[in-house]
């Protein structure tokens, strides 16, 4: 039964891809609260979360490669905890800032997740391109935000994925 959700879900993405657009944000649900940054409360922890994206990777050779459609996954797996986002960007090989996503605070209520999608066709990341997230939250709250990077894509036919978690960075 996953084999048939896995390779729906992946089908679906690749067709539901077009070639003009460059960038898809998902939150196209009327329910995603954004606040004002003079909206947030109190908060007493304050973290920044690295997660590594590959938007292409060489095979065969240092000329040939293949471009990942990447798929950034913010949950909140507290089930009374809200976790507030400040900053979602997305950075290329070298370092360089690629894209804001977020302009206001973005409150993930217990139990809530979002997704950032960067299409195949954006070729701007590189085999080094990465996120690079802050949240804050209650000082007791119990946890983190589960936050990974999913890259799908397919070399001569043969689709695949796999995941890249994130990890606490220290500034």
């Amino acid at each position: 039964m996953r084999k048939i959700i896995f390779v729906f879900l992946f089908v679906f993405i690749f067709s539901s891809c077009n070639e003009n657009r460059k960038l898809h944000v998902h939150f196209d649900d009327p329910n995603t609260l954004f606040i004002e940054k003079s909206e947030l409360p109190d908060m007493m922890i304050h973290k920044d979360i690295y997660v590594p994206a590959y938007s292409n990777l060489y095979y065969e050779s240092d000329v040939r490669k293949t471009y990942f459609t990447v798929i950034l996954s913010l949950r909140n797996i507290n089930f009374t905890d809200s976790i507030y986002f400040d900053k979602i960007e997305f950075y290329d090989s070298e370092g360089k800032l690629l894209r804001e996503f977020i302009k206001k605070i973005l409150v993930l209520r217990p139990m809530e997740s979002v997704e950032y999608i960067v299409e195949s066709t954006d070729k701007k990341g590189g085999p080094g391109a990465n996120f690079v997230i802050s949240y804050s939250g209650r000082l007791n709250l119990k946890n983190p935000p589960y936050i990974e990077a999913v890259m799908l894509g397919d070399i001569d036919g043969y689709g695949f994925s796999f995941s890249s978690p994130g990890i606490e960075i220290n500034k």
